[in-house]
């Protein structure tokens, strides 16, 4: 699994773009009515800084020196253009990128970038556009009180305990659409956050915002699925029945990222009710990756494919005993399958070629191998949790 993890590693050190000591790649940006290739932005999710925390990562556990220049260059890049970054937030904001300049730091031994990413953290606040994981308030509580660990710093926490004073006075209001149900954009992200936060500091209002929002979520479950629906472009104004939405069971959307929401709910609560629905999501993401194994081209991807939902039988190994044993297998049939092919691994928004980013590209396939070598290496689809 080591091996695999080097050989992607290997690729993106031999992509790199260098320019005065830091370096970038080049991706496709299929969101253009015409896609084109552009250079990766500064962001944990897609951009430099999650290439960085894999690249060292990696560097950690084999000692390469090449690998760790290269994450110096790519986090140093990150950094470089962090302020150009609007808003706070985890997998596409000023504080995900924080957490990976910490993170690279304490890997690489530079105390250097440590403390720029202190710096980073400790900015003036920017804000956030919404209440979700990737850009919003729960991203925003979880990346603080990650580097409130990280780097020894109270102050950080405090922060994360005023954005979700206002996440709880605010949420569900700020939807547009029906709540929406999964980990990324839905009410287990808001869960999550909330019951971090609950965890350090134990205010009461946290927990029932949190609850409430286990709640909603429960009452759109559908139980001849085992699964959670993907509400995303269903209007408000459509009554329910009316519609039948899809189901996407992957890490961003649906039974995978609900699945690590209650497993930590469980943890946290002691609710035997989140423990049984994680042990349901569990179930349905592992039937999830059998079916998708069957598909040679199937997405392979931590946020919508494959290696997500392995990563996430990973963590839930203690409430599904054999969803290790199927994530490893998922890992060694893929590797057979991509490891060696000149387009590498499938992603469903590289269009073929590299995808160097964390939740859509190489980098998190990356990761989910490094994982599999050494399950200590923290997943980054459940940033701030106990290892598993």
């Amino acid at each position: 699994m080591l091996a695999t993890a080097a050989g992607i590693g290997d690729r993106l050190v031999r992509e790199a773009i260098w320019y005065r000591g830091q370096c970038n790649w080049v991706a496709l940006d299929a969101a253009p009515r015409r896609p084109v290739h552009r250079a990766l932005g500064a962001e944990l999710g897609d951009g430099t800084a999650g290439i960085a925390l894999f690249l060292a990562q990696l560097g950690a556990a084999t000692q390469d020196a090449e690998v760790r220049r290269t994450a110096r260059g790519a986090i140093g890049q990150a950094l470089a253009h962090a302020e150009r970054v609007s808003s706070d937030g985890l997998y596409a904001g000023r504080i995900g990128i924080a957490y990976a300049a910490a993170r690279c730091g304490r890997l690489l031994g530079e105390q250097r970038i440590e403390t720029r990413a202190a710096r980073l953290a400790r900015g003036r606040p920017r804000g956030t556009p919404g209440f979700d994981l990737l850009s919003g308030a729960a991203g925003t509580i979880v990346g603080l009180l990650a580097l409130a660990l990280l780097l020894d710093d109270e102050r950080l926490a405090r922060r994360a305990g005023r954005v979700g004073d206002d996440l709880a006075a605010g949420w569900p209001a700020r939807s547009r659409m029906h709540g929406l149900c999964g980990l990324s954009r839905g009410a287990s992200g808001v869960a999550c956050a909330l019951l971090e936060l609950y965890a350090v500091g134990g205010d009461p209002r946290h927990r029932d915002v949190a609850e409430r929002a286990l709640a909603h979520e429960r009452g759109s479950y559908d139980a001849e699925r085992g699964d959670w629906p993907d509400l995303r472009d269903i209007e408000r104004r459509e009554p329910r029945g009316s519609f039948r939405p899809p189901f996407t069971t992957s890490w961003s959307h649906g039974a995978p990222g609900i699945a690590l929401a209650r497993l930590r709910a469980a943890a946290i609560l002691g609710d035997e009710r989140c423990r049984d629905e994680a042990a349901t999501a569990l179930a349905t993401t592992a039937a999830c990756v059998e079916r998708d194994l069957l598909t040679r081209g199937a997405d392979f991807t931590l946020a919508d494919g494959l290696a997500g939902n392995a990563d996430v039988l990973l963590a839930g190994a203690e409430a599904h005993p054999a969803g290790s044993v199927l994530a490893r297998r998922a890992g060694e049939i893929a590797a057979s399958r991509h490891a060696a092919t000149l387009d590498g691994w499938p992603c469903a928004v590289a269009g073929g070629g590299l995808a160097p980013g964390l939740l859509h590209g190489h980098a998190g396939i990356g990761l989910f191998y490094l994982r599999l070598h050494d399950r200590a290496v923290p997943s980054p689809l459940r940033i701030g949790a106990p290892a598993a």
